[in-house]
């Protein structure tokens, strides 16, 4: 049984394969922990591998050619009954050592496969049948875009990093990625001394971004600073943002970094592996192709860009990876305790307010209840005082249309007169010259007595106008005009004033006087204009729209001023100084309005005014 087990672990060591890693930098730097971590994990479920690991540390030993060659006599020296099958570099150092010493036996039958490159010009001098892996191949425009939405006033941009062989690769990538950008100007401080850097950015400009791109290998006074010292240094000059291409450096705590499309360490050195995996599946080096921006995503560092006033979600990127989350209470909560406290101090501010209104209205209440026992008698006389005011108006403007009916009957009667005392005093000579003949005396009797029938009609008009039964009918609005002119023609005719009704007719219900009344008086009042603009050719149409339910009464007596139009309708306004009393068209639209429910408006036309009645339909 013990034999079988040895023979077992003996075929297993002939067919198991052995993988060299050999890491261009130190595991205490984070960086390199990543890649080797995502290796590991990516070949960890592989039984028949082999693994040995290696460290170079060339941040802190430069790589100088003596001291390659003290590391491969180091390496072939504890490696030299070891043939390896694969080897695995992460970063330049670690590849280009490989490279130099790869036709030695240690190396020779080994295939290579790389992750965390920045050299990509030996992606067309590597020899594929050997090597393939995963070149860090950065984004210089994804970053100068996040540069654009962080800062829309953008016009410098600072390309910051050590010295080191990656750093002025990295260095020489972004330039010829921006050669072409003409409204930005690119600084570049390529440095290993940091005071010489941190000199430079003393007085830097403000509306720029920086680039910081490797901080990993720079030395003060003789003396290395590692990548979290250096960045916090620069950034007690640097005070804005800091974008960066490696996600080691997004979330150092006490700096300006906001993030950035950044290498991810763990997804290289994964690639790497999965292309280890690939080739151990049979598949041959060269048909394994490289990968360049695969291992690529986009850190946004969340509290460092609040400080700047950006809200990281709102950026617009659908898979970044958001670092310096808000972890006390108050970071995650600080809106909404900060809106609750908004609204309690409002509810609080209302409440109070609130407080006092009430003390307020009750004493208010108290002192309302005091005026109401008052209020009560002053509304009762002040309605009565208008109510006899009112009174008094309608009185008047009936004394005012009465006036006018003394006028109208006046011209209505002195004609028929005289025509009775002219008859009259040819009576003696029609007895003289026809002698007592019974048919002229019957003829002479019948001339005058239509002379007085008709007064007698003239006197029924009027009397039948100033009856105050106020009765409400339903009644024709012609019927009414018609009725109306019947007063005032004579005095029409005298001042050679002609009137036309056009249109058809209408009913409304209400009382015939108060309408005959509003009638009399914009026909009065055109009647005036008429005289006192001394227009020879007087002319009143009454148009009656039948549709519409419209009466208007327009006239060629000059229009109205349009400086005084809007106020002819207030009680006392008057344009006729002595003569008029400023009532007339005041109770003429008190009376549509109040009555009939309807509208009485003044608009200028043509050479003078139009008086319109419209009543709802």
């Amino acid at each position: 049984m013990r034999l079988i087990i040895v023979l077992i672990m003996l075929f297993s060591s002939l067919i198991a394969k052995n993988v060299l890693i050999i890491n261009s930098y130190s595991i205490q730097l984070a960086w390199t922990k990543k890649e080797l971590e995502g290796i590991l994990s990516e070949l960890k479920s592989r039984k028949d591998l082999k693994k040995y690991i290696e460290f170079m540390d060339t941040k802190i030993f430069r790589p100088t050619p003596i001291r390659m060659y003290n590391y491969f006599y180091y390496i072939n020296n504890k490696y030299k009954n070891i043939k390896f099958d694969i080897i695995i570099t992460t970063d330049d150092n670690a590849l280009n050592f490989v490279r130099k010493y790869k036709n030695y036996p240690l190396f020779k039958s080994a295939k290579v496969f790389f992750c965390g490159v920045n050299n990509l010009s030996l992606a067309k001098k590597l020899d594929k049948s050997i090597y393939t892996g995963v070149f860090e191949k950065k984004e210089p425009l994804e970053n100068l875009k996040f540069a654009r939405k962080i800062k829309p006033d953008l016009k410098y941009i600072y390309i910051v990093s050590d010295a080191s062989v990656s750093g002025t690769l990295v260095v020489k990538q972004y330039l010829q990625a921006f050669k072409n950008i003409k409204d930005i100007k690119f600084i570049v401080i390529n440095k290993q001394d940091l005071d010489e850097v941190l000199s430079r950015l003393k007085n830097y400009k403000k509306n720029s971004v920086m680039m910081l791109l490797t901080p990993s290998s720079y030395y003060r006074k003789g003396k290395h600073v590692n990548y979290i010292t250096a960045s916090q240094l620069i950034s007690k000059v640097y005070n804005d943002p800091m974008i960066v291409h490696t996600d080691i450096f997004v979330n150092i705590p006490n700096t300006n970094i906001v993030g950035g499309k950044v290498t991810d360490g763990i997804s290289q050195g994964k690639e790497a592996a999965k292309k280890v995996i690939e080739y151990l599946n049979g598949t041959p080096v060269e048909k394994i192709p490289y990968t360049f921006e695969k291992a690529n995503k986009m850190y946004l560092n969340v509290l460092n860009l609040a400080k700047f006033g950006i809200d990281a979600y709102s950026l617009g990127y659908k898979n970044a990876i958001y670092v310096n989350k808000p972890t006390t209470f108050w970071e995650i909560y600080k809106e909404w305790i900060i809106t609750a406290g908004i609204i309690l101090f409002l509810i609080i501010l209302f409440m109070f307010i609130l407080a006092v209104k009430n003390r307020q209205l009750k004493h208010y209440n108290e002192q309302i209840q005091e005026l109401n026992a008052s209020l009560e008698e002053k509304i009762k006389k002040a309605v009565e005082e208008i109510s006899q005011k009112d009174q008094i108006l309608a009185h008047q403007t009936r004394l005012a249309a009465l006036g006018e009916m003394i006028g109208a009957i006046a011209h209505q009667w002195r004609q028929p007169l005289n025509s009775l005392a002219i008859n009259l005093q040819m009576l003696p000579e029609l007895i003289e010259e026809y002698g007592c003949d019974e048919n002229k005396i019957e003829e002479f009797v019948e001339k005058n007595m239509q002379t007085i029938f008709f007064m007698s009609e003239t006197i029924d008009d009027f009397r039948n106008f100033f009856r105050d039964d106020n009765k409400k009918t339903d009644f024709s609005v012609k019927k009414a005009v018609e009725d109306t002119l019947k007063l005032v023609n004579a005095q029409l005719k005298s001042k050679k004033i002609s009137v036309e009704i056009q249109g058809d007719d209408f009913k409304i219900y209400g009382s015939k006087t108060q309408f005959q009344q509003v009638l009399l008086n914009l026909i009065s009042n055109a009647k005036d204009a008429i005289e006192e603009n001394k227009i020879k050719n007087g002319k009143i149409i009454i148009k009656i729209d039948s549709r519409n339910r419209k009466i208007s009464i327009i006239d060629n007596g000059g229009g109205i001023d349009e400086s005084i139009i809007y106020k002819i309708f207030d009680p006392y306004f008057t344009t006729k100084e002595l003569k008029g009393s400023g009532i007339g068209l005041y109770m003429s639209k008190t009376i549509i309005e109040k009555y009939f429910n309807g509208r009485l408006m003044v608009s200028n036309v043509e050479n003078g005014a139009k008086f319109t009645i419209s009543f709802n339909k």
